[in-house]
């Protein structure tokens, strides 16, 4: 599978796709976070985008690292945390394949489908960073969306317009590797581009088999943001566990 992730997250998917994030999901996401970290934890925030969780969790007192790949998103979030001035947050450009944090943290979060972006063996191997990366009996939570709900509910095809911008999207599944593909195509007056996105999707049975092999012990598995019990129809799968 190509790194599709060095082209896809740019200023369009910036101003379209992160920017106009409801703040009230935000709460409420990190509202759960907080329920399996104490208070004034250190926690990573890995695929931070824009930061959105991070300062949130800052400003409730929390010690927080957000890493991602884009130079362009984090430095945004480090203006956001300037302004809001958290001296207990920070933001480094960092790519989760390569992180080599030991024992550090209370807590390590990976929200909104940050995880999958890669092929299998990539994946476990970014969890297994995760459990390094971890203190003694420190925790995780991976939220991603539940590939039964996507299968049943597959949707092929959307289309939305906004600013004069036409955005198109065509969505095929690979059975063979649990790949949802993604072609996304933007067309206005003045502008044409279209991305590639590969996300492999996860039952809740793989994800925790996933976490077993990496040596976490499962805590917790929800199937959406209010701590509902997760079941076949759930939209997500948010899933917890302790390092072991």
């Amino acid at each position: 599978m190509s790194d599709w992730t060095k082209t896809y997250f740019d200023e369009f998917y910036l101003k379209y796709f992160l920017l106009n994030q409801n703040r009230e999901i935000t709460e409420k996401q990190v509202r759960l976070v907080e329920k399996f970290v104490k208070a004034g934890g250190k926690i990573l925030d890995a695929g931070c985008g824009i930061g959105r969780h991070s300062i949130l969790l800052g400003e409730r007192g929390y010690h927080v690292i957000g890493i991602d790949s884009s130079p362009i998103y984090i430095e945004h979030a480090k203006k956001e945390a300037e302004i809001k001035n958290l001296k207990n947050v920070s933001f480094e450009i960092s790519d989760v394949r390569k992180i080599t944090y030991e024992n550090e943290f209370d807590l390590i979060i990976s929200m909104w489908s940050s995880f999958g972006y890669f092929d299998d063996e990539t994946n476990f191997k970014i969890l297994k960073n995760f459990h390094k990366a971890l203190k003694p009996n420190g925790k995780i939570i991976i939220d991603i969306e539940n590939r039964d709900y996507i299968l049943k509910y597959f949707v092929k095809e959307t289309f939305r317009e906004k600013d004069g911008l036409f955005i198109l999207e065509r969505r095929k599944f690979h059975p063979l590797t649990s790949i949802v593909s993604t072609h996304r195509y933007v067309v206005g007056k003045s502008v044409r581009k279209d991305y590639i996105r590969n996300i492999r999707i996860y039952s809740a049975t793989e994800m925790i088999n996933l976490f077993k092999n990496a040596n976490f012990k499962t805590v917790s598995i929800f199937g959406d943001y209010s701590g509902e019990k997760f079941i076949e129809n759930s939209k997500r799968i948010i899933i917890i566990g302790q390092k072991s």
